[in-house]
């Protein structure tokens, strides 16, 4: 299945919205900003999740960060 770019970015503008999200919740409780941070911060939400469709977008950001794109 193929995907254009307008049915993808979407998707990824949620996807950077929650890398966002966490950028700043790590940055208001005063935490370093790095990597491995912000993916700890992500599995948190993850886990917290129960919706299937959020799991996936955050599923998506956590393996962006550590793919490094």
């Amino acid at each position: 299945m193929k995907f254009s770019e307008q049915e993808i970015k979407p998707v990824w503008d949620e996807v950077a919205r929650l890398i966002g999200d966490s950028v700043m919740q790590l940055r208001h409780r005063g935490e370093v900003l790095s990597v491995a941070s912000l993916s700890n911060q992500l599995m948190q939400h993850l886990a917290q999740s129960q919706d299937i469709e959020q799991r996936i977008l955050i599923s998506a950001a956590i393996n962006m960060l550590k793919d490094g794109k």
